[in-house]
């Protein structure tokens, strides 16, 4: 029992490792919106527009508090954060565009690859843009 919380442990103090649980945990809530958006009777758009709303703010929360541990309050911080995830959301766009449109690659496909480059953007964006450091 020792070893496992030694492990668990060992883990949490990398942030990448905690960014990537977040990740998991947000696309949970934001599938588990949309699908609770389509019950409730909204079409795919709105579900999506919604779900998407709700995502941001809970991988703010999460990205925040847990990953990169930034207590401090800041609407800069905020704005920065809207800011990785559009980047992000355009060069998802653009990916699909070049990867299903112009390359002819499966969408399955294309979507794991976009979401391993996305992934890796939000990460580096969240790091070093939206909650850097400073002294």
């Amino acid at each position: 029992m020792k070893k496992l919380f030694g492990l668990v442990k060992t883990l949490f103090a990398d942030k990448r490792i905690r960014f990537l649980m977040v990740g998991g945990i947000n696309t949970g809530v934001g599938y588990g919106f949309y699908a609770l958006f389509i019950a409730l009777g909204l079409n795919a758009y709105l579900a999506t527009t919604f779900s998407t709303i709700l995502g941001v703010i809970n991988s703010y929360f999460w990205n925040k508090y847990f990953t990169f541990r930034q207590p401090k309050k800041s609407l800069a911080e905020v704005l920065r954060f809207v800011t990785v995830y559009a980047v992000s959301y355009g060069a998802n766009l653009a990916l699909v565009y070049v990867f299903v449109d112009r390359m002819g690659m499966n969408s399955y496909v294309s979507g794991a690859v976009c979401l391993f480059v996305t992934t890796i953007l939000s990460y580096v964006g969240h790091n070093f843009f939206s909650f850097k450091k400073t002294t």
